[in-house]
């Protein structure tokens, strides 16, 4: 038997397919929590890259998520949040240097998860951000991230959880 034909159909299943597969955590009863620091956030997006970069305040703090999203004039609207963080962690950092990090080569290899998440997803990947105002505290910001990290418990944020769902993940990871 010659397996080239089913070395090839392998080789481009796991290029065209498998490296994109991800684990996700769907908990319904995290997704309706609905008891947050912060009571309404005003969601703003960009593409990945450089080119929206002066959209992202450089004078406010704030949430921001990387989702994958590509919007489609066929397809139902879709996106899947990959991860979420903040600017402004016990600093005055603002959303735009924070962004940049993600943007800087040198950085983005240091987080082997989140150059996985940009090498892959980069065509499709939206940056969301909420700016917020000097008056919410940082440990307030502190405390909205790890909220939103344990509602959708997005797959390349591990530190960011409230500790029981953290100690939960644990047992699937």
């Amino acid at each position: 038997m010659n397996l080239d034909d089913v070395i090839e159909f392998a080789n481009e299943a796991s290029d065209q397919i498998g490296k994109y597969k991800l684990e996700v955590i769907l908990s319904p009863n995290h997704l309706r929590s609905n008891d947050y620091v912060i009571n309404n956030l005003n969601w703003e997006s960009i593409a990945y890259g450089k080119d929206e970069l002066d959209s992202i305040p450089d004078n406010k703090r704030g949430v921001y998520a990387f989702v994958v999203s590509a919007p489609s004039a066929v397809l139902p609207p879709h996106g899947y949040v990959l991860y979420i963080g903040i600017a402004g962690r016990d600093s005055r950092r603002s959303l735009r240097a924070r962004y940049k990090d993600y943007l800087n080569q040198k950085k983005i290899m240091k987080r082997e998860r989140i150059a996985r998440m940009i090498g892959h997803w980069h065509e499709v990947l939206r940056f969301f951000f909420v700016p917020l105002d000097d008056d919410v505290s940082n440990e307030d910001i502190q405390r909205l991230e790890q909220q939103l990290n344990t509602a959708l418990i997005p797959p390349f944020s591990f530190g960011d959880l409230e500790a029981e769902t953290k100690r939960k993940r644990r047992a699937f990871t």
